[in-house]
């Protein structure tokens, strides 16, 4: 089973998933996301440093996630250091969709930012 570590910095939700995003884990990283937007938190921050592999379900929960998020007015931002895993972003066209950084703090200067142009507050 995957790990998930929850932190915030001010509004954001960053989620750092451990291990494998796959097939068999993506259910816990989207309960997590879904108790999260119950609680009214838009803006969500995926620090990907820690995952080691990524699949076809990981990517569809990872745009899934940036759907629903989008849809009321919320962000999904993924730091994404491995670039194995930048790689398979942009191959997938995942990148075109959801915003990438390389670190952590490029990743919340995008979601304060976004967050500055819907008029929203971080």
């Amino acid at each position: 089973m995957m790990e998930i570590i929850v932190e915030m910095d001010n509004n954001v939700i960053i989620l750092k998933p451990i291990g494998r995003l796959d097939a068999s884990s993506v259910a816990s990283l989207q309960s997590q996301v879904t108790k999260l937007i119950e609680k009214n938190y838009l803006y969500f921050l995926f620090d990907m440093s820690r995952v080691d592999f990524i699949d076809s379900m990981g990517l569809g929960a990872c745009i899934g996630i940036y759907k629903k998020l989008g849809a009321i007015g919320g962000a999904l931002v993924c730091a994404i250091t491995n670039e194995a895993l930048r790689t398979i972003f942009h191959l997938t066209r995942t990148d075109e969709k959801i915003s990438m950084a390389a670190s952590r703090f490029e990743a919340l200067k995008t979601l304060q930012d976004k967050a500055f142009q819907s008029g929203g507050r971080i």
